[in-house]
């Protein structure tokens, strides 16, 4: 799966990838309006997900457990395993108490999907987007979290990460006097 982390920061570090394939991001800007962020941000890592040779779909549910329902943004699957390899949730971000926990709502998502998925996916990818400077998530706290697991919203425990790894990435936009979004850059926190 380190191949594939790679190959993840080498395409998103640079914009160039998304300046190809999604320049209303990088170019054009984009309005904050309604979902339209998160949809272009489920786009891109979809888009990505066929590019690094995966078969990649939107909004795939996970198998039926016990719990929630759990829809991921994007998962990538081999063609050649036919199984899931890389789960992502993508989420807006503004650094405040509500949306840290619905950071860790999120992991807790990609743990549950993992799990669903019998613990097949070898990368899971917690990916945010926020506007101007906002207080980073708590990083060791969202580690600890996915290396140990934790109850989820319906009463039900749901273990740690077993031979897959936690990738955190962070899409920065920077808020102009147009009123648009343009994006500034990709960071990258990967799990200890």
């Amino acid at each position: 799966m380190a191949d594939t982390v790679s190959k993840i920061k080498a395409e998103l570090n640079q914009n160039a990838f998304i300046d190809k394939t999604f320049p209303m991001l990088t170019g054009w800007g984009v309005k904050d309006e309604d979902v339209l962020v998160h949809s272009l941000g489920c786009s891109v890592w979809n888009t990505l997900g066929h590019q690094l040779g995966f078969m990649a779909v939107v909004e795939a549910p996970a198998p039926p457990g016990a719990g929630n329902d759990i829809r991921s943004d994007s998962v990538w699957f081999s063609y050649a395993t036919q199984s899931p390899e890389v789960v992502i949730e993508f989420e807006r971000y503004d650094g405040s108490t509500p949306d840290k926990t619905k950071l860790m709502a999120k992991l807790m998502n990609l743990l549950e999907a993992y799990h669903r998925w019998d613990r097949k996916p070898s990368l899971l990818v917690l990916s945010f987007w926020s506007k101007e400077v906002v207080s980073a998530p708590d990083i060791r706290e969202l580690n600890h979290l996915a290396k140990y697991g934790a109850t989820n919203s319906k009463g039900v425990f749901i273990p740690g990460i077993e031979d897959a790894q936690l990738l955190i990435n962070r899409f920065f936009f920077e808020d102009t006097v147009s009123q648009k979004l343009f994006l500034q850059s990709v960071s990258f926190w990967e799990a200890q």
